[in-house]
């Protein structure tokens, strides 16, 4: 018995290959791993963060869709490099090479400029609120750098615009802007991200790198 799958141009099949007994079959496009941990974190960190980091650069300069905010240089610029920073973290916690990081960076750019797929910015954006939690797409990967010594500056600029994202529909961006307004935005991201005020990760978001 065959089966047919029909997907984008772009697709990823990652198998976990440690419950397979016997012979692997071979199927085309299909990777076997012994542990799929790191690419499901590859897919998170490369499809996911990248994904909500343009849209919410793209909303942030008026931009209605992902393929017309990639076609911005600063959105497109801002992503690209927001994912070379977690780029490093895959890197260093799981062995990546990063030359193929920076090709299935540039895959996962492309399938995001496929005009045929009209995705609203307000869409990708929705739930701010749960994309700035401790474990999620900017925030999780930002900290995991400063514990490397690295300042996450461009994925601090994505969750910059993650505060700033008002969408009037969103109720999560309605609640994130009502706090803002009353408790500030220092105390905001502290309580959303699950960090201290004081934490740098709040500096540099809200303050920009330090530069000496």
């Amino acid at each position: 018995m065959s089966v047919d799958v029909l997907v984008e141009p772009f697709y990823e099949w990652v198998v976990d290959a440690s419950g397979i007994k016997g012979e692997r079959p071979e199927i085309s496009g299909v990777t076997y791993v012994d542990d799929p941990m790191p690419y499901i974190e590859r897919k998170l960190l490369t499809v996911n963060t990248g994904h909500s980091a343009i849209a919410y650069l793209g909303y942030a300069r008026g931009l209605d869709t992902i393929h017309v905010s990639l076609e911005d240089p600063d959105v497109r610029d801002g992503a690209t490099r927001a994912l070379e920073e977690t780029g490093l973290l895959l890197t260093h916690e799981h062995g990546f090479d990063p030359e193929e990081l920076r090709e299935y960076r540039q895959k996962v750019l492309a399938r995001f400029e496929n005009p045929r797929i009209s995705d609203e910015v307000t869409r990708v954006a929705r739930a701010p609120i749960r994309k700035l939690g401790h474990d999620e797409r900017f925030v999780g990967p930002a900290l995991r750098l400063m514990e490397m010594g690295r300042a996450p500056e461009h994925l601090a600029t994505v969750i910059r615009a993650v505060l700033a994202f008002d969408h009037p529909e969103d109720p999560e961006a309605v609640e994130l802007q009502e706090m803002i307004q009353t408790e500030g935005e220092r105390r905001a991201l502290a309580h959303y991200a699950g960090i201290a005020e004081d934490h740098e990760l709040v500096d540099l978001v809200l303050e920009g790198p330090a530069r000496g």
